[in-house]
């Protein structure tokens, strides 16, 4: 009688960096094959499992679906189909880390994150401009900031940024959502009973958030207000590398699109300062220090797609890579803005579809009960020294 020949277990440690699941020919089950980074090479793993034109399959207990991002430990062993060919099937897994989620901006007390209510939000875009940059040449690139995250998350998501043109007005809360060029003083002037206050000097824009802060309101969380701040007294903000601006060279279109990302909701996906509140990204990991990333030839997937986020919060003189998004910026979009939540209405908070919004009066007051809070939001410059990367 012959003994079964005992297949040889091997172990293969490394970073998932890609996967594709399929249906079998016969349609009876899902396979997905992952490509695992090892110190000797790429090695490609087959698994029970996965997910296929909306439809998922998975063994229980088995081992976790692999997804790009994450760093494993395999056992997996060699064997062959129906047909002769050669797969490396996966046996058991160990996650050790997991791949970043993106991260929103709260919670607020109730632990809720922020969100718009409407399908879209519009944004006005202050008068004055920017004398950094010649004539109106700033406009375009504004069109181009909001324009990246419309067309970026549009295949996935509902939500939509609103040209509203231009006006003069103030940051506050007015219910009007403002870019404003900050080129002469880096701060708000003071008001009948606040003085001016002063913002970060290395900070290239800054991003307030009014919303509303009360665990008794269903809209707990619902964004009211969202004010862009950009910096040219510190910064030379530049279009295609050009600037009448002083300082360190500070691209628009890099720079606002970034912003807008804080705008709809969105965090940093690590924390610069230690002494910031701990936080969670949508995953459930905890959000990293920057500091703790290291330089790109030692980074894993997870932290290079921490890096290569549009909401990565410093950026280097003259960067532009933040003026597309990563696919981490697109989840977070097509996460809280999901197409088939689409609530079918494009209005301006406390007024009506197609128009314009206005400065708030007495009457125009969020319901009462509802308790504001606002965020304020720092994007970093990190100044070349003789290195091209930060």
């Amino acid at each position: 009688m012959a003994l079964p020949v005992m297949t040889p277990v091997m172990s293969i440690d490394g970073d998932v960096v890609a996967v594709h699941s399929r249906w079998t020919a016969d349609g009876s089950r899902i396979v997905t094959e992952a490509t695992v980074r090892t110190a000797s090479g790429d090695r490609v793993v087959s698994q029970l499992g996965g997910t296929v034109d909306g439809i998922g399959m998975r063994t229980i207990p088995g081992p976790e679906i692999l997804v790009p991002g994450m760093l494993v430990s395999l056992a997996a062993h060699p064997d062959v189909d129906g047909g002769q060919r050669a797969h490396l099937v996966v046996d058991s897994a160990k996650i050790r880390a997991y791949p970043p989620g993106f991260v929103r901006t709260g919670p607020t007390k109730a632990g809720r994150f922020l969100y718009w209510e409407s399908g879209c939000v519009y944004v006005t875009i202050d008068e004055p401009g920017t004398t950094a940059i010649t004539g109106d040449g700033e406009l375009a690139v504004i069109d181009d900031s909001l324009q990246a995250w419309n067309t970026g998350t549009a295949s996935c998501s509902f939500f939509q940024l609103v040209n509203a043109g231009r006006a003069a007005h103030e940051v506050g809360r007015d219910k009007i959502n403002l870019i404003k060029f900050r080129d002469t003083t880096w701060g708000r002037p003071a008001i009948g009973d606040d003085p001016a206050r002063m913002y970060n000097g290395n900070a290239a824009g800054i991003t307030t958030v009014i919303y509303i802060d009360d665990n008794t309101s269903d809209r707990d969380g619902a964004i009211l207000d969202a004010d862009v701040e950009l910096n040219g007294v510190n910064f030379a903000i530049s279009v295609n590398g050009q600037s009448n601006g002083r300082g360190s060279e500070s691209d628009l279109q890099n720079t606002l699109t970034h912003e807008l990302g804080h705008l709809l909701g969105l965090e940093h996906t690590c924390r610069l300062d230690p002494r910031e509140p701990e936080r969670m990204d949508h995953e459930g990991n905890p959000v990293p220090l920057c500091d703790d990333i290291p330089a790109e030839p030692l980074r894993t997937p997870a932290q290079q797609a921490i890096v290569d986020a549009t909401m990565y919060p410093t950026q280097t003189t003259g960067e532009t890579s933040k003026s597309s998004l990563s696919s981490d910026d697109i989840a977070a979009i097509c996460t809280v803005y999901p197409t088939a939540d689409d609530p079918g209405t494009c209005e301006a908070v406390g007024g009506t579809s197609g128009g314009c919004c206005s400065a708030s009066g007495a009457g125009d007051r969020p319901d009462v009960g509802f308790l504001l809070a606002g965020f304020t939001l720092l994007f970093v410059m990190r100044r070349r020294k003789t290195s091209p990367k930060a």
